[in-house]
């Protein structure tokens, strides 16, 4: 009779503290969210409409756009040169990035570590029709595969993405 009283007095505060802490344990919602996206920075960085900074998980940028170089003559002033009508592979990323993302209503789903050591915001970002963009980035060949443990939640859906941008040589697989 004894032990009965002990399990049924443990049960009843296990269950008690399940309740008070559900919101972190058995609710998952808060791994999700809706924002706006006001700005991207880069093909793997975009602002919220709050300010936050999110970097996007499992991809990494190409890198910054390359500023023009500018020749100068013998007194400092800028040479015109002719302009190319080539445009880099980062510029064409963010320009993508950008028509992506900029000004659309997404979906946030966050993973295990939804931090970075830098204190930005990690999460997966859904478009408005379903697509997830970290996966259409990689896709199209604009961004690096870069998966980090913990955050391995859909590390083979952004593989097999990757891994079509290189079977069709697709920006930097193509290069």
């Amino acid at each position: 009779m004894f032990i009965r009283l002990i399990l049924m007095i443990l049960f009843l505060t296990v269950t008690a503290w399940a309740e008070d802490n559900s919101d972190d344990l058995f609710n998952f919602s808060k791994k999700q969210e809706e924002s706006l996206v006001v700005k991207v920075v880069a093909s793997d960085l975009i602002v919220l409409e709050d300010g936050r900074r999110v970097r996007l998980i499992g991809i990494e940028s190409a890198g910054a756009v390359p500023r023009p170089y500018v020749k100068l003559d013998e007194k400092g002033r800028p040479v015109e040169e002719p302009v190319e009508p080539t445009i880099s592979l980062q510029e064409q990323a963010l320009t993508y990035a950008q028509d992506l993302l900029e000004n659309k209503k997404v979906r946030l789903e966050y993973d295990v570590d939804a931090t970075d050591p830098s204190g930005y915001q990690l999460a997966y970002v859904y478009l408005p029709d379903g697509r997830m963009a970290n996966t259409e980035l990689l896709r199209m060949g604009f961004v690096k595969l870069r998966i980090i443990p913990p955050n391995v939640k859909f590390e083979n859906k952004l593989d097999l993405a990757y891994q079509e941008a290189k079977r069709e040589k697709r920006g930097l697989e193509g290069e």
